[in-house]
């Protein structure tokens, strides 16, 4: 299978499809799930759909271990790979690894200031604009509405989507309603699109909880397999 058939039949297609065409530039998303469920799968198979359309990807990550972040995308690759049987899989790796850069937050409570002027940093050093950035691991529940706000700010200025990640803690419960889970539920009017993981038996469900400003979700009609970490078609 080519490359561009790849893109063109990846479920993240349905996912764009159900969000009236994708999250767009400028805008704030976030994939919620207690510790463990899969959100870092998600962002990174996420992310590999960009990097395969020859768009740039900048991942912050804010996890205890920086090169476990690149094990992921290197196992979600070979997943999808395998499963579509792509041609040329290891030189088309190769290839997309341009489109990506990473970044690595060693304190998880570092404040926006210092994480901009790295971001700056970078960009200025190596030209490198991304279209996709993916803040994974970043503390939401201790994070002020302003703090947000200028992730907004960014994200515009910037001309590119952020989606983030963020955390249940275990005593919290999840509501199987429409109703968002803290640490999302107080910040979630400057989120235009929140994605829940809702673990199954033998899948994790994608349960769409805001699509803008939507009354009537859809189904999102997807689900990640534990076992492979791929994003796929499931109907329920």
């Amino acid at each position: 299978m080519l490359k561009k058939e790849l893109v063109a039949r990846s479920p993240i297609r349905v996912l764009e499809k159900t969000i009236h065409g994708g999250l767009g530039k400028g805008n704030l998303g976030v994939f919620t799930a207690w510790k463990g469920v899969g959100k870092t799968a998600c962002l990174a198979h996420f992310a590999l759909d960009r990097m395969l359309k020859d768009r740039n990807v900048l991942h912050l990550s804010f996890a205890d271990n920086p090169h476990h972040i690149e094990t992921w995308y290197r196992q979600v690759f070979d997943e999808v790979a395998a499963s579509y049987r792509l041609d040329d899989a290891h030189d088309i790796f190769e290839e997309i690894q341009q489109h990506r850069l990473i970044i690595h937050f060693k304190q998880r409570d570092v404040d926006f200031a210092h994480i901009l002027k790295s971001v700056q940093q970078i960009d200025e050093g190596s030209g490198f604009n991304p279209e996709t950035v993916i803040v994974d691991g970043l503390n939401l529940g201790k994070m002020e509405r302003d703090e947000l706000l200028r992730w907004k700010q960014f994200a515009e200025e910037q001309d590119a989507e952020i989606w983030f990640s963020a955390t249940i803690q275990r005593d919290e419960t999840v509501v199987e309603g429409p109703e968002v889970p803290p640490p999302v539920d107080r910040l979630a009017d400057l989120f235009s699109v929140i994605i829940l993981l809702v673990p199954r038996p033998g899948y994790i469900d994608m349960k769409l909880l805001k699509d803008r400003d939507s009354r009537d979700l859809e189904k999102l009609r997807l689900k990640l397999d534990p076992k492979t970490l791929l994003i796929s078609n499931h109907r329920i």
